[in-house]
């Protein structure tokens, strides 16, 4: 499969997106049939996700490829500093509410395992694919990829504008996240970055669900993720297109 990818890295990322659609296809066919809400599914989904990431860095021997490698290799961690200003400043600000404490649990594992699935996924195994191409271009493949994924939230009921805006900011964060990926040589603080983010925000936007969202949110979104792109586009600035850069 690690040959596949590295001759046919188009092909293999559509591969890998319908597999995670069929995923959402699936959950929603059962909630229809079972007649009960596709967010109930969400934790199945999500584990289902983090599977199948585990399995294809598993079977792409890529574990250490994919950023999840030992501390010494390491490197600029401070350049964490402006994303979690950005992407945790804002946040806190809007004031989260902790949600009660038979959910809290919950939503910490659901975050997780978001940040999980998508940093192995779309920072991991796909931008290490299109590596090859230039690191400029596999960031901002891979960020488009990881936006579209975003439409999903149609299906569950989330704010149409709130997800318009989400799959907007995704994207663009994705620029940011990516950079830090090959800048830093790991995938494993932007896990955490990724969850304690998703966390604040479900707590300030009404959980999961968010099936209305003020405005300003999704505005503050697309700015906070446009912030991110300019962050990633300066961090990528003069470096070298080094494939062995990315480990």
């Amino acid at each position: 499969m690690k040959n596949f990818a590295i001759q046919r890295p188009t092909l293999f990322s559509v591969i890998v997106l319908l597999v995670l659609e069929a995923i959402v296809f699936g959950a929603l066919l059962i909630a229809n049939l079972a007649g009960i809400p596709l967010l109930s599914l969400d934790l199945p989904m999500l584990l289902l996700n983090a599977i199948f990431a585990a399995i294809l860095i598993g079977v792409m021997r890529g574990w250490g490829e994919t950023g999840f490698n030992a501390t010494s290799r390491w490197k600029n961690l401070h350049f964490l500093i402006i994303p979690l200003v950005l992407l945790v400043g804002p946040t806190l600000f809007l004031q989260p509410q902790l949600p009660s404490p038979d959910r809290i649990i919950v939503l910490i594992i659901v975050t997780l395992l978001i940040g999980f699935q998508e940093e192995a996924i779309f920072r991991g195994v796909l931008l290490r694919t299109f590596m090859p191409r230039g690191t400029m271009q596999a960031v901002l493949i891979s960020a488009t990829m990881f936006g579209i994924i975003h439409a999903n939230s149609f299906l569950v009921g989330r704010d149409p504008l709130f997800v318009v805006s989400q799959i907007i900011a995704s994207f663009l964060g994705a620029v940011g996240l990516g950079a830090l990926r090959i800048r830093m040589n790991t995938i494993v603080p932007l896990i955490l970055l990724h969850a304690f983010n998703d966390f604040l925000q479900f707590s300030a936007t009404g959980g999961l669900e968010a099936g209305e969202v003020a405005l300003y949110i999704s505005l503050l979104k697309v700015v906070i993720g446009g912030l991110m792109a300019l962050y990633g586009f300066y961090l990528l600035r003069g470096h070298k297109e080094e494939t062995s850069t990315v480990e």
